[in-house]
């Protein structure tokens, strides 16, 4: 993320010295004691070089050093942190969005992000320039409006600042329950948020639905963070949300008729996805994954155009579905 709490704290007062009409080219040993004297801390030289390199990155701030003056200086007189007024709160704000465009890092808008937020910052919106909303010019698909909004914040506060979180958790079917929660990661799936972590009562790492959390509470119990934990590796063979903790992947293989081949070519179903032939009469791939409810509903979901060869469970799973979906409608005629 850019910028915590206390880093924006030194970036005002680096910001102040360096204003400072009084002091033209304020030395490191000033800035650092000023620092030090304003915020009851110590600062380090290698540490203040690198809040020097993020108020360059961040605010484009042109700090460059004077060998003949021996201090710093903006080689910009009228520049200043006091044009980018943002509380703490504003800034967690554009922290947090920070980390939801993260998603974005490797499309050739988010290059451009750094200086989009500073002419946000600027004033410069779309919408002023051109006199048109953002959706007239870009749209995404909207989510369908569900409960579980309300709990992102908090628990992308817990994550940053790695906090235990008592969770209380109404699954499916299920009788509510507490969770004593330490929080990894934040995940979006099909318009639903979901939530992974480890959980003290469970003694293993869960995926929580937000909009079946009921409430959400701070604990004084000691945040537990697993060092084998990555979401590349702990979603490896999911397709989807579930993840099966000690389950085992299987290879899936299915066949595609031409027409559908196109698209499944353009956009793979996962990662592992490998074609192993692709000719006039289709194409056949195999993919590494937990045989789970999304998979299911993925196959079925391109009717008449796919076939599963193998694995025979898979097999069997399917066609005991358009049995029982063949059953539906012939109950209607």
């Amino acid at each position: 993320m850019p910028a915590n709490k206390n880093a924006v704290l030194r970036y005002h007062i680096i910001d102040a010295c360096l204003t400072n009409k009084q002091l033209k080219f304020p030395s490191m040993e000033y800035i650092i004691k000023k620092i030090e004297q304003q915020l009851s801390t110590t600062l380090s030289d290698s540490m203040f070089t690198k809040d020097l390199n993020s108020m360059r990155k961040i605010y484009s701030a042109p700090i460059d050093y004077s060998r003949i003056e021996k201090g710093y200086h903006y080689t910009e007189p009228d520049f200043s942190l006091s044009k980018f007024p943002f509380s703490h709160e504003e800034i967690d704000a554009l922290d947090f969005s920070t980390a939801l465009l993260q998603q974005l890092k490797h499309t050739p808008i988010f290059h451009h992000f750094e200086t989009a937020i500073n002419k946000v910052i600027e004033g410069y919106r779309i919408s002023k320039i051109i006199g048109k909303s953002e959706t007239q010019l870009l749209q995404v698909e909207e989510p369908v409006k569900s409960e579980d909004g309300k709990w992102l914040e908090p628990l992308l506060k817990a994550v940053v600042h790695q906090e235990c979180l008592s969770l209380r958790y109404h699954g499916f079917g299920r009788s509510e329950k507490e969770h004593i929660f330490s929080t990894y990661l934040l995940k979006e799936y099909r318009n639903r948020w979901y939530t992974i972590g480890y959980s003290a009562k469970s003694k293993h790492i869960l995926v929580l639905a937000l909009d079946r959390i009921t409430a959400i509470e701070k604990c004084k119990e000691k945040y537990i963070f697993d060092n084998n934990f990555t979401p590349s590796d702990f979603f490896k063979y999911s397709f989807g949300i579930t993840q099966i903790n000690d389950g085992e992947w299987e290879t899936v293989s299915l066949y595609f008729t031409p027409l559908q081949a196109y698209y499944i070519l353009s956009q793979p179903l996962h990662h592992s996805q490998t074609i192993i032939s692709n000719d006039e009469k289709g194409l056949q791939i195999t993919l590494e994954v937990y045989l789970t409810p999304e998979l299911i509903m993925a196959i079925l979901s391109y009717g008449a155009n796919v076939k599963v060869l193998a694995p025979a469970s898979l097999i069997d799973l399917i066609s005991t579905r358009i049995k029982e979906m063949n059953a539906l409608y012939l109950l209607n005629n």
